[in-house]
């Protein structure tokens, strides 16, 4: 009678081995055979029960887009090709939208990453703003990006809120950077939806400054952990020298807006928009200073009074030309690409919720962003006192700015308004 053969069979094999019936060469952390299929590995855990498994936590790159329900939870250490691309992207090209100084482009591209290493939400954060740069490059795959975006964004935000109201020192610097990128986001979503409705900006951009200023890491305690952690670079030498003049150009127009202000505004409204305006100021300085960020003009809405916030919530005319101000500011703004044209449509969007007595308010906004805007807007001169505004809406099909009236008529909607 022969031998019984001997049974070679592991009883200790991968889960992936036992379920295709076959034998498992207890190669870890993954066995051959699953090297080989591309599988993941999972052995049972033999001090926890034999209900209970450990999953291989080595990220493994996937050649195909992963499924996106399946990238329901940020503790997913799958890494796919197209993380890959966005990360290449970001260190390559959008680390170095978020400020013009080579330092602080540096702090960018390599102290921020390495944020992201130790939180997972604000890596997928980085992520979805390096989505929404490829798709401001890329008209054709828009759709496929902006979707990779709100993807990676969906997973950080729970993770991202969870922590907001606990932040400690050990994660101040993570959460500031997650808030920036998140406005970031904002700001460049919120474009897509004032394409056919001006008015809309005005809502929008309130909507962004309440974000803004609920940033709770700008002040007290938590501000000082900020300014402590490792991105402290960010914030050096931010202070506005007493040599940094405004050219006449701009200097003018802001010394005629306040002295309009305090003949029309209400008096117990006066200093909050006085205030205000020398807020605009101190950012119109910052723009001409070449020492200085242009990020940190967004401090502006942040440093407004609430009593301006307030006023500007019930579209009260006189905060909503300084709005129009503002959006001076983000205009030459412009070629930043997460700022784009919202100069532009936060002055259309002021023009149209203005009564007309006070559209003459806003006369220089409208001047400033004319030469370089696609949307014209024609001032001339029309009685005593009186102005004719036109606002001229190019078609898509035309890129070109009319210029002559007679231009104007045939490829633009001309809107007149008398201002007394």
């Amino acid at each position: 009678m022969p031998s019984r053969r001997t049974h070679t069979k592991s009883r200790h094999g991968c889960l992936q081995c036992k379920a295709s019936h076959v034998k498992c060469d207890l190669g870890r952390p993954r066995c051959s055979r699953c090297v080989k299929c591309e599988k993941s590995c999972e052995f049972q855990n033999r001090e926890g029960g034999s209900g209970q498994t450990t999953p291989f936590e080595v990220p493994q790159i996937q050649q195909t887009p992963p499924i996106p329900q399946a990238e329901t939870s940020i503790e997913s250490n799958t890494v796919s090709w197209d993380d890959l691309e966005l990360l290449h992207h970001f260190l390559t090209m959008t680390a170095g939208t978020f400020a013009h100084r080579p330092d602080l482009q540096e702090m960018w591209k390599n102290q921020i990453p390495k944020l992201a290493m130790k939180q997972k939400f604000l890596m997928h954060l980085l992520f979805s703003v390096t989505a929404l740069h490829m798709a401001s490059l890329d008209p054709e795959k828009r759709s496929s990006y902006v979707d990779k975006a709100l993807r990676h964004h969906n997973v950080a935000l729970p993770h991202f809120s969870s922590q907001f109201t606990t932040v400690i020192k050990e994660n101040s610097a993570s959460m500031f950077v997650g808030a920036t990128l998140i406005v970031v986001s904002s700001l460049n979503i919120a474009l897509a939806h004032l394409a056919h409705e001006p008015p809309a900006a005005v809502d929008e951009m309130f909507g962004i400054f309440i974000l803004l200023r609920g940033l709770t890491l700008v002040n007290g305690e938590k501000w000082e952990w900020v300014l402590e952690s490792e991105i402290a670079p960010l914030f050096a030498n931010r202070e506005l020298g007493n040599s940094i003049f405004l050219s006449d150009d701009i200097a003018g127009p802001l010394e005629s807006f306040r002295s309009d202000c305090q003949l029309k505004s209400e008096p117990i409204d006066r200093i909050t928009y006085l205030d205000a305006i020398e807020g605009l100021e101190s950012c119109f300085k910052i723009l001409s200073d070449k020492t200085q960020d242009f990020g940190m003009v967004l401090k502006w809405p942040i440093g407004v009074s609430k009593e301006y916030m307030a006023l500007l919530s019930s579209h009260r005319p006189m905060a909503l030309v300084v709005l129009a101000y503002y959006g001076v500011i983000l205009h030459e703004m412009r070629d930043i690409w997460w700022v784009s044209e919202w100069g532009v449509k936060l002055v259309q969007g002021v023009y149209h919720m203005l009564d007309d007595e006070w559209k003459v308010m806003i006369e220089w906004p409208l001047k400033r962003i004319l030469p370089t805007c696609s949307e014209s807007i024609d001032v001339s001169a029309k009685g005593k006192g009186g102005m004719y505004f036109r606002l001229l809406r190019v078609h898509a099909s035309n890129n070109r700015v009319p210029e002559t009236l007679a231009d104007r008529s045939e490829d633009a909607d001309v809107m007149n308004t008398e201002i007394i």
